[in-house]
């Protein structure tokens, strides 16, 4: 190949960049979380309760040709609970509280509290088309999952159970508003399918985070 057809490449390469790579983007979130699970209830009835949870985090995405976005995010949510020994019931049905924790179940009046940390990672795949200031978002991923669960029960000595990590899709949708070239605010409305491939039950997360690029 001659000299000046290599140089033309290198130049048609570069040319190409600024358009092909959007820069990185930094961004610290809140999220809240909720699941519904389901209580035994008095005379064989059930009982449904919704459990939330507050996840801080940051988010750290790369993007190509404007549109299209690889982002990975860390974050960790801790919450406490107390249950009455004999009505603990995992929202996400990993956990078998009485089994796992050699529970005393003789009086269920027994009161135990329930201390969980969630470790998070995601890795997703971003559409972000724009309209004047306003972008809209479509995601899907995998999340990684590690639960830390510490009880305290009265009588008996706390134990502590670290679940391995899972894996399962998220998905999700979102919109923003730019406040500058390099800014902008974004909403989050996202599924994390613990129970894939059934397409229910799933954990909702309504998360904001503040985007800068670099």
């Amino acid at each position: 190949m001659k000299k000046s057809n290599i140089l033309a490449s290198l130049a048609l390469a570069v040319g190409l960049m600024p358009s092909a790579f959007a820069g990185v983007e930094i961004a610290p979130y809140v999220s809240i979380k909720s699941t519904k699970s389901v209580t035994p209830g008095k005379n064989n009835s059930e009982k449904e309760s919704i459990k939330q949870r507050q996840e801080y985090g940051i988010r750290a995405s790369v993007g190509f040709w404007r549109l299209f976005k690889t982002q990975l995010s860390v974050g960790q949510s801790k919450s406490t609970t107390t249950h009455k020994t004999a009505e603990a019931v995992d929202e996400y049905g990993e956990v078998d509280f009485s089994k796992d924790f050699n529970m005393d179940t003789s009086d269920p009046e027994n009161i135990m509290k329930l201390t969980e940390t969630q470790r998070v990672a995601k890795f997703s795949l971003i559409l972000d088309p724009s309209f004047s200031i306003f972008i809209a978002r479509l995601k899907v991923g995998v999340t990684a999952r590690q639960r830390i669960i510490e009880k305290e029960e009265t009588g008996r000595i706390a134990e502590k159970l670290n679940e391995d990590p899972t894996y399962k899709p998220n998905s999700g949708v979102g919109l923003g508003i730019r406040f500058t070239p390099n800014m902008y605010f974004m909403a989050e409305y996202e599924l994390y399918h613990y129970k894939f491939p059934k397409a229910e039950p799933f954990e909702r997360e309504l998360s904001v985070s503040y985007n800068v690029s670099i």
